[in-house]
Parts: C-alpha cells; sequence; structure tokens
C-alpha cells in the first residue's frame, strides 16, 4: 500500500481523502512500516531538463542531447558500472525519473550537473548566472 501524507505540528494527515481511506483498513494501535520519501517536484524536473538543454545549446563538444546529458550525468557520478565478460568495465547513466528519484536525491544531482557544466562545457560562468537564465526560461522569476 502507498500513501502519500503531509506532516504537521501533531503528527502526520493524509494529502487527499483516498489515502486516508487505503489507511482505513489499518488497525488502531497496529505496528507499521514507514518510509519517508519526497515525492518530486514536476517544477523541479522541468528545471533540471531547462539546464540541460540550456548548457547543451551553448557547448560544442556533442551534437546528440541526449548523449550530452549521459556525459554530464557520468561526470556526475550518478551512473552504474557494469564489467563484461572480456573484463572491460561499462558506465551507464542511471535513470531520473520520478520513480527512481525522490527528491533530494534529484536536487543533490542537479547541484552535481551545475557543477560538471560550470568546470567542463560552461567555463567561466557562475552558479548564479546559471541558475538566472533557467530561471528566467521557465519564467519562475
Amino acid at each position: 500500500m502507498k500513501f502519500f501524507a503531509r506532516k504537521t505540528g501533531t503528527g502526520f494527515e493524509f494529502a487527499t481523502e483516498f489515502d486516508g481511506d487505503l489507511c482505513s483498513s489499518i488497525g488502531i494501535g497496529s505496528l507499521v512500516e514507514l518510509e519517508s520519501k519526497r515525492p518530486r517536484c514536476v517544477k523541479f524536473n522541468q528545471k533540471y531538463f531547462v539546464l540541460i538543454n540550456l548548457a547543451f545549446r551553448n557547448q560544442d563538444k556533442y551534437d546528440n542531447i541526449e548523449h550530452f546529458r549521459w556525459e554530464v550525468q557520468l561526470k556526475a557520478g550518478h551512473f552504474d558500472a557494469h564489467i563484461t565478460t572480456k573484463g572491460e568495465t561499462l558506465y551507464f547513466p542511471r535513470s531520473v525519473s520520478f520513480a527512481n528519484m525522490d527528491e533530494d536525491e534529484f536536487a543533490k544531482l542537479y547541484n552535481e550537473v551545475i557543477d560538471v557544466i560550470l568546470k567542463h562545457f560552461l567555463i567561466g560562468s557562475t552558479k548564479e548566472e546559471i541558475d538566472k537564465q533557467v530561471l528566467q526560461i521557465l519564467d519562475f522569476s
């Protein structure tokens, strides 16, 4: 069973009536195991892809945006390694899907990706300049 709840000063409240209905079968005093995970914000997800697009448009090493995103994620350390039967190590960027990353993990990736972009692709730019451009594109400001 999966449901959403919001922390309040006195405990937790269900995010929706449906979430409350899901938990109505749990008896009072029942012991349950809970896992805390902050769901991802859609706007933050959009911000990430605007960042990738902005950096891609302002670099000349890659012609394919997916290859560029993979390289940035690999340099940020967001990958899985696989050793082939020949002993070679292959690296694969991890998924950034909502199902695979919560808000905290995604925020960490976002910050690491900005650092990679500044170090390898947009040399001379600052984090503040990049953030300002991303926000202008998203019209957050």
